[in-house]
């Protein structure tokens, strides 16, 4: 692929423009584009080409299993909680019609430390949102208390030595883009040591 000036300033504003959507409802993007982003999203930083991690897709009728299991973790940490509580956890699960998982599944190499896995396989997840935004979708991420779960970690199959870095929701906004908040690099970048 050839780049020039015009696609890395289209890309360059286009990342700038991105923002989390975290109304979302049917459509999802269709199969074939979902395969072509996670293709695409795989491109991620990885030090030592580890692939430390993995992804799960839930969508339709299956988002129903994922609620049930925010539910149980919530019981279980509360078992006189009350059945709106019940169901706004269950509700969870219904906030787009697409989620994607993102699970960092560690490879013990005592070269790159599991938090630099974990970042990598964020890193993946994160490229997914940036792909679902450019192509005209919207995906918020969460995290909260079901990513460490160990009841949700366990129904969904995630090794007791693997974390959930986090859900993508996936889907199209129900409301148009947010206006911006301005954030200013100077506010967060500074050159090191300063004495130039």
């Amino acid at each position: 692929m050839e780049f020039n000036k015009q696609s890395g300033e289209q890309f360059v504003a286009l990342m700038g423009q991105r923002r989390s959507h975290p109304r979302l409802e049917a459509p999802a993007p269709d199969e074939a584009l979902m395969q072509t982003i996670f293709n695409a999203s795989l491109r991620a930083p990885d030090h030592m080409h580890l692939r430390p991690w993995r992804f799960l897709t839930i969508a339709g009728t299956d988002r129903q299993l994922l609620g049930d299991l925010f539910a149980k973790d919530l019981q279980s940490k509360d078992p006189g909680v009350d059945a709106t509580k019940l169901d706004s956890a269950v509700n969870k699960a219904f906030r787009a019609p697409l989620i994607v998982v993102g699970v960092a599944s560690y490879d013990n190499n005592e070269r790159v430390p599991k938090i630099e896995q974990a970042i990598a396989a964020a890193g993946v997840l994160h490229n997914m949102g940036m792909a679902v935004y450019a192509s005209g979708f919207g995906s918020v991420w969460r995290t909260g208390p079901y990513a460490s779960s160990a009841i949700v970690k366990e129904g969904l199959g995630v090794l007791k030595d693997e974390d959930i870095v986090g859900y993508l929701y996936v889907g199209t906004p129900s409301k148009g883009d947010r206006p911006l908040k301005p954030i200013l690099a100077e506010s967060f970048f500074s050159a090191w040591p300063g004495t130039e």
